[in-house]
């Protein structure tokens, strides 16, 4: 056979392969032969591959360890200087290699370079098993895929969607999410918990291996051979063993229509698709709306009967809350409410933080349901009935502080609080509870109830502190006692599987990459940020919101985490910066002059204020000044005003 010969100053970006030596194309094996300069993804491809190179003064550079830059440049220089350069990737290039990115910086570079295809890892797994994967009258289309991790998924490629014609699918990249993957292979309607599955290790390699099983048993079957990284799921009625025996020989029962309702169920699939779609639009709605939890204040006590509406009228003395009641059943100075006790509830509820109602609960529930929100804005709502012997906490257990509420009216009553939730039951620490003395507040796109359901069904949570807020572990020291909570030191640790449950605490944005880990993720936002903030005289608020978020947005911060705003005192007066602290709901402080005149300058950034205040600067030193840390956003300058940020 004569042998490709490489042509000087080109890059061949040459697919390895699922992994051993001789199962690379001959022609890839040609150009690593002569190849000058080896750039292999070594946590991908196995050094025997790049050993194949002949040259004694061949480069051979792992690529692990190298960005993007540091690649292409070291293709580039190559090139340039009329070397062979043969960039091996695993499997095939065109799929999951990450080469069209480098592709386009060799085009922008005028650097050739050509494509050396290779097997991927699901035909070397399919020839493994000894299937094929498209069998007539069984299945006839392959999808390889992945699902949402760091990289999302563009819209209509959700593996749901995908999976519901139930053919043979080939999921790259995804092992440590094998139970999603699962949920939503079943969910979609083309698998059942008996559909063969195969998860291969490695496959080709030295050390390779691989489980069988079906959709119902194969994620046991990984977690205890110790799967977590280079492994392919690949899903397929092909796998079915019956269709080599005896019986699939002789008989074709195999293709009647229960055999191809197993596999096959797109009606049943487009209805849940259907359903999915029409929840996403509910909640999209839900999202939409302002939140009116941190605009409530007070308690309103409200009675139905004549013995309620006097134990109302007792129970807000006590509480020092306002009452109301029926007009025929008011004393003096007890304010009254015409028509349904419904509507009196539904017309206050945007005003009020806490509600007690002294009627039956049926009534209540009826009242409030479609009023409830979420965890974050919904107020505490707590019902008793006329004798206050039984005070149950229906709304806001936690977060709003019903429990506490029924627990004190109880023994204004003589009563007993019914307390349900159950982690106060069990006497473990309620998630939706942590942090809030500290300044934490819940952020709306969060699982409390999924994750508060984890920490009482004791499966594994892990916990992400932004290393941005140091040791939190004296606040959280009770949860992180749990046998079944664990700190972890990145999100993508707590990606894998192995968190049923997870707790973000973070000043910091999320990025796309773990958007998805708030399906299963509490996320809290500490306050944290000291915003320092120098103006020009009248500066509309809008011009000082625009700077602000500007600022956040390029720093990977949020606005939740502000903590307080800053300036210096002859800012005191400043409408726009008070009209802003309002808008967040935070203070607005300022520092006296001469605190600032005496810090010292060095590191701060040059300003306008030591011409115009004799001041160092207003925006920095305010915000370390405040906050007693470290400055983690420096000065940014806009045309009226200054923002800087510190921890």
């Amino acid at each position: 056979m004569t042998q490709f010969i490489a042509t000087p100053g080109v890059v061949y970006i040459v697919g390895a392969g699922p992994g051993a030596p001789d199962l690379i194309a001959v022609r890839g094996r040609d150009i690593i032969e002569q190849a000058d300069l080896i750039l292999y993804a070594d946590s991908l491809v196995e050094l025997s591959v790049a050993s194949l190179a002949k040259k004694a003064d061949a480069e051979i550079i792992p690529s692990s360890g190298l960005h993007l830059g540091q690649m292409v440049d070291l293709m580039v220089t190559a090139a340039k200087a009329g070397k062979v350069v043969a960039r091996v990737h695993s499997g095939d290039p065109a799929l999951y290699g990450a080469t069209h990115e480098q592709m386009a910086l060799l085009d922008d570079a005028n650097v050739t370079y050509e494509i050396i295809p290779g097997i991927t890892a699901a035909f070397a797994a399919a020839a493994q098993l000894g299937v094929e994967l498209t069998i007539p009258d069984v299945v006839q289309t392959i999808i390889l895929t992945r699902t949402a991790g760091r990289t999302t998924m563009p819209e209509g490629e959700e593996l749901k969607g995908l999976a519901a014609p139930g053919s043979s699918l080939a999921i790259y990249l995804s092992i440590t999410r094998i139970k999603k993957v699962i949920e939503d292979l079943i969910a979609s309607g083309g698998y059942t918990a008996e559909t063969p599955v195969a998860v291969f290790h490695k496959v080709t390699w030295p050390d390779e291996s691989h489980v069988v099983g079906t959709l119902g048993d194969i994620a046991a079957k990984v977690r205890k051979a110790g799967y977590t990284k280079h492994a392919l799921i690949l899903v397929s009625p092909a796998l079915d063993p019956a269709l080599k025996g005896a019986e699939r020989r002789t008989s074709s029962h195999l293709y009647d229509k229960s055999y191809t309702h197993r596999f096959r169920k797109a009606e049943d699939a487009k209805r849940s698709k259907e359903k999915q779609e029409a929840a996403g639009a509910v909640s999209g709605v839900v999202q939409g709306e302002k939140h009116l939890g941190s605009k409530r204040a007070g308690t309103l006590v409200l009675g139905v009967t004549r013995n309620g509406s006097a134990l109302a009228a007792s129970v807000a003395r006590s509480l020092n809350a306002d009452v109301k009641v029926p007009e025929k059943f008011a004393g003096d100075g007890v304010a009254t409410y015409a028509g349904s006790v419904v509507n009196a509830i539904r017309s206050a509820w945007a005003t009020y933080a806490n509600f007690v109602l002294v009627m039956p609960s049926g009534v209540a529930v009826r009242a409030i349901s479609p009023l409830l929100r979420d965890k974050v804005s919904d107020p505490a709502v707590v019902c008793l009935d006329e004798q206050g012997q039984f005070v149950i906490p229906l709304v806001g257990g936690h977060r709003a502080g019903a429990n506490a509420l029924a627990t004190e009216i109880s023994t204004l009553t003589s009563g007993h609080a019914a307390i349900t939730t159950a982690s106060d039951v069990q006497d473990k620490p309620a998630i939706d509870m942590l942090g809030k003395a500290a300044g934490w507040a819940l952020d709306t796109d969060n699982a409390v109830t999924h994750v508060s359901a984890c920490l009482v069904n004791e499966d594994q949570i892990g916990v992400y502190v932004d290393p941005l807020l140091g040791d939190q572990s004296a606040v959280l020291g009770d949860l992180l006692a749990q046998p079944n909570v664990l700190s972890v030191p990145n999100l993508d640790e707590l990606d894998i599987d192995t968190y049923i449950g997870g707790i973000i605490i973070t000043p910091q944005a999320i990025s796309d990459h773990h958007q998805h880990l708030l399906q299963k993720s509490v996320l809290y936002r500490p306050a944290t940020l000291v915003v320092g903030m120098g103006c020009k005289r009248d500066v509309p608020v809008a011009d000082l919101r625009a700077a602000l978020t500007q600022t956040l947005a390029e720093n990977g911060l949020v606005a939740q985490s502000i903590k307080t705003l800053v300036s210096v005192d002859v800012k005191a007066d400043e409408v726009g910066l008070i009209a802003l602290a309002e808008e967040l709901g935070v203070p607005f402080q300022c520092v006296p002059s001469p605190e600032i005149a005496a810090i010292d300058p060095t590191g701060l950034s040059a300003s306008a204020a030591q011409d115009k205040l004799d001041l160092p600067g207003v925006s920095e030193p305010a915000a370390l000044i405040v906050s007693g840390g470290q400055l983690i956003v420096k000065k940014q300058s806009f045309s009226n005003c200054t923002v800087a940020i510190a921890l």
